[in-house]
């Protein structure tokens, strides 16, 4: 049960878990390059790491060291494919986007219009409310009704329907946009409703409409599969994801080189979305600093991390710096170190801390 226990936490943010809930251990400080990221890695205790940067007009610098499984032999690569957790969030946000600009969706169009049986509280509930955070429902469905969901299917629209109904059932926390309250159940049911808008499946609509325009052939959904980093519980090497309806919310994995791309179209506001929509995306929302899958500063500057306890990824959008960077384990180790890597990288791009 202990595994489960961890396991269930994939599509959490760290700013919806505890302070402390995760260990902290001195780390060694400096300009992020090959000897920092190994010495990083050795005081972690982490099996393999990935750190990786752009400034604006030059090409990505794409570091990795360590092992793709405690143990084993195989070195992990710059290529590897890393599993992202609560950074998916970011990418449901921006299919959403990109259904709203179809005319498929609205940002505003409330669950009750899509959902069949929506109880009272939440049938005014719209898109902006889910991906913000700030639609009053609970973290998560119940443990039990959460592992009782399959964690590999080729279609996950029943078990997210029925992720749905369960987060649904569930009595708000808060009344809509009065308060900040971190859940993987708004991203599943902002997934749903265009699932229930368009026949087709989340996993689907985000390889036709975001992973293929932005050319992230990497990108897939669950734990990485094959000749690849293996996630780890207590040192071990796993191959266990969240179950497959919570999606949405934190199941994707993706190489470095593909993730700083992706950051770069957040920087860049590439045509894949209108600029209307690149605002929409990065605006915080009722007085709080989480916009649409991001968490923006003061500056503008974007941020998110994820980890499904058994992987940890950091990435971040510098808005007038124009700088991204990102970095990757496959343990969650990290966990206790929020933003702990930045300002290494920041100095390697040439950037003062």
């Amino acid at each position: 049960m202990r595994l489960a226990r961890r396991i269930v936490l994939a599509g959490l943010g760290l700013a919806a878990l505890p302070r402390g809930a995760f260990a902290q251990v001195p780390l060694p400080n400096g300009t992020m390059s090959p000897a920092l990221l190994r010495a990083l890695r050795a005081a972690l205790g982490t099996p393999g790491m990935t750190a990786g940067w752009q400034p604006r007009g030059h090409s990505a610098v794409v570091l990795a060291d360590g092992l793709r499984a405690a143990g084993g032999s195989d070195a992990v690569t710059p290529l590897d494919q890393w599993h992202i957790g609560s950074i998916t969030k970011s990418f449901t946000a921006v299919l959403f986007a990109r259904a709203v600009e179809a005319g498929v969706i609205g940002w505003d169009t409330p669950l009750e219009q899509v959902l069949p049986g929506v109880p009272p509280p939440y049938r005014g509930v719209t898109a902006i409310e889910l991906l913000s955070h700030h639609a009053g429902l609970p973290a998560d469905i119940p443990l039990p009704d959460l592992l009782a969901l399959p964690r590999i299917e080729a279609d996950a629209r029943a078990s997210r329907r029925r992720y749905a109904e369960l987060a649904l059932a569930m009595p708000p926390l808060y009344a809509p946009r009065t308060r900040f309250a971190y859940s993987n159940c708004g991203y599943v049911l902002a997934g749903h409703m265009l699932e229930a808008a368009t026949g087709k499946s989340w996993e689907d609509l985000l390889r036709q409409q975001v992973l293929g325009p932005l050319g992230l052939a990497s990108a897939g959904f669950g734990a990485p599969l094959g000749d690849q980093p293996r996630g780890h519980d207590h040192g071990l090497p796993i191959l266990q994801d969240n179950p497959a309806a919570m999606g949405p919310a934190g199941r994707l994995h993706l190489n470095l080189p593909d993730l700083l791309a992706y950051l770069a179209a957040h920087r860049d506001r590439p045509a894949l979305l209108s600029r209307a929509s690149w605002r929409e995306l990065h605006r915080p929302r009722f007085g709080s600093d989480y916009a649409l899958g991001w968490f923006v500063s003061p500056q503008g500057n974007l941020w998110h991390n994820g980890s499904n306890t058994a992987w940890y990824a950091e990435a971040a959008v510098e808005r007038d710096s124009g700088l991204v960077m990102a970095h990757c384990s496959n343990d969650a180790a990290l966990m206790g170190h929020l933003r702990a890597l930045l300002p290494a990288l920041r100095r390697a791009a040439g950037m003062a801390a």
